[in-house]
């Protein structure tokens, strides 16, 4: 690895929002056409599991238990579909004519809405800060933890494994002056270490 990799500061990103267009436009073809072919089958795609004539339910479960589902059906609360089924087309109902009145019959001027919610307008414009986030926790955190993973790999892990091969080296140095092959040496080295015994055994 080298040292050096992770020394280098990441380029400061541009935030200014000056590149943005002034005002909405529509995608080009190439995003606009899959976003339509995937919209008409997430449309339709509501109608299997309908509580009313749920082929798809009885399709999927095992012949015995055809007639528990479609008791399960007949028990089907209405109240509660009707209720949340509405509450979420209500929803977008209210969004595609909020965009109309903005942006094309410009009924309303969203730049006087935004100055009166200019908090939640900033939110929304730095997209509720997520990459600044993300930017600060996962990719500067994570720089940050590798250097310090690389300090120390150099200093502790490749330092105990240098000290290691140093000691080795000095060590072999040492003993190659020892082992010459001659034996009055060798028993020179017996006798001067019984010695060393008897005068420390003497001494103590």
């Amino acid at each position: 690895m080298n040292p050096q990799e992770l020394t280098l500061e990441a380029p400061e990103e541009d935030h200014d929002h000056g590149h943005h267009a002034s005002e909405p436009h529509e995608s080009p073809l190439s995003m606009t056409f899959p976003l339509v072919a995937l919209a008409i089958p997430s449309v339709l795609i509501g109608l299997v599991g309908t509580p009313f004539a749920n082929y798809f339910e009885a399709f999927i479960h095992p012949p015995g238990e055809v007639e528990t589902v479609l008791e399960g059906a007949e028990a089907f609360d209405w109240s509660e579909f009707l209720l949340m089924a509405g509450s979420s087309v209500a929803i977008a109902t209210a969004g595609i004519v909020l965009a109309v009145l903005m942006y094309r019959t410009k009924v309303i001027n969203p730049a006087a809405i935004a100055e009166k919610i200019k908090p939640l307008y900033n939110f929304s414009l730095n997209k509720w800060y997520i990459d600044d986030i993300y930017e600060v926790v996962f990719v500067q955190g994570s720089r940050k933890l590798a250097k310090q993973v690389l300090e120390v790999d150099i200093r502790i892990v490749d330092g105990l494994v240098n000290l290691a091969g140093f000691v080795t080296l000095i060590t072999g140095e040492g003993l190659k002056y020892l082992e010459n092959g001659r034996a009055q040496f060798y028993a020179l080295i017996v006798f001067g270490a019984v010695l060393g015994l008897v005068l420390l055994s003497g001494v103590t």
